[in-house]
């Protein structure tokens, strides 16, 4: 049973952003047999390149803000610039998009 918002909307839950990412990274020419919430993204550990990055990001961009009515920007100038990249893992990002919506929607 999906939890909602007074005015119907889905609540996110972080379990389920994880799900997301890790649906949407498999689908990625060369990505690891096994994604979790460890598995590197972006950096030096990282197996995605760039450009490779941007395409999940706006994919992952448009699937929450469709399952979620929300216009979060995921690549924004302020992600990019973090000193600790919010693209570095599954879970980081996870953590990064959950509070971003917390924000969104206070």
């Amino acid at each position: 049973m999906d939890e909602h918002l007074a005015t119907g909307l889905p609540v996110m839950q972080r379990r389920d952003v994880v799900d997301l990412i890790c649906r949407t990274v498999r689908q990625v020419r060369g990505a690891p047999a096994n994604i979790d919430e460890s598995t590197c993204l972006f950096g030096a550990n990282g197996f995605l390149d760039s450009l490779r990055l941007v395409s999940v990001v706006i994919e992952i961009e448009e699937q929450v803000n469709d399952s979620y009515q929300l216009a979060l920007s995921l690549a924004d100038n302020p992600a990019v610039s973090r000193e600790r990249s919010p693209f570095r893992s599954v879970g980081a990002f996870a953590d990064y998009i959950v509070a971003l919506a917390e924000q969104t929607r206070a």
